[in-house]
């Protein structure tokens, strides 16, 4: 019996012995083809991590934001359901804003077919007006998951900070899988800095930030690809 906010995927299971569980990972977009054998599969999907915005140093002091992390969601189902195969689309990471005043690009979409489906994070976004007399970056959405039996969505990146007189580039935004990345980091010796790429499946890329003023360029971060992970429960 399943309890409140609990998905007992048992109720679920074929009757019958389970020999074996195998694992199928897909890092880019193919087609799943069911193990011989296979009763249930469960697909866990991630989508592509946004990028982080690049920077333009004027007398501004830019500072950009993060890209957003892909969204997540698992399902089970039947070998009736899957069928002979899925088709497996992959979410590209998004680029990082080009150097100069450029938003991040957004992340791809991750599916299994019209199965299971992750949007992927929103690329760092450009912020002006009286508000923002320093020109700042807000961190993009995190993308959204779609159909089976779990959703979650991904973490937003981080805004483009000015706090007593000091500059923060934004976070990238985590996936279920982690992998946002760092804030880009300056010193007095170097006082600018390019954002950091992704470090693991749907995660976004770090924005870029400048402290000298000194008219130099600088790129944001990539986000990361997404994933599909198929875990196969197998009979004979």
């Amino acid at each position: 019996m399943s309890q409140a906010g609990i998905i007992d995927f048992k109720t679920n299971m074929p009757s019958g012995t389970l020999t074996s569980v195998n694992i199928q990972v897909f890092t880019t977009s193919g087609v799943y083809v069911p193990t011989a054998g296979m009763k249930q599969v469960i697909f866990e999907c991630v989508g592509g991590g946004g990028g982080g915005g690049g920077v333009n140093g004027d007398t501004e002091l830019p500072r950009a934001g993060g890209g957003g992390g892909g969204g997540y969601a698992l399902g089970l189902f039947s070998s009736a359901v899957t069928g002979a195969s899925q088709i497996i689309s992959i979410g590209a990471g998004g680029a990082g804003g080009a150097a100069g005043d450029n938003i991040g690009s957004n992340g791809g979409t991750t599916s299994v077919g019209s199965l299971v489906s992750a949007t992927g994070g929103q690329g760092a976004q450009l912020l002006s007006g009286a508000l923002f007399t320093n020109r700042a970056f807000v961190g993009g959405n995190g993308g959204t998951g779609s159909g089976g039996n779990f959703q979650t969505t991904g973490a937003n990146g981080g805004w483009g900070a000015y706090n007593n007189n000091n500059l923060y580039a934004g976070l990238g935004g985590s996936s279920f899988f982690g992998g946002g990345a760092n804030q880009a980091v300056t010193t007095n010796a170097s006082p600018n800095a390019a954002g950091l790429n992704a470090t693991s499946y749907g995660g976004g890329g770090s924005g870029a930030i400048v402290n000298s003023a000194d008219g130099s360029t600088w790129a944001g971060g990539n986000g990361f690809a997404g994933i599909v992970i198929a875990r196969e429960y197998i009979s004979i």
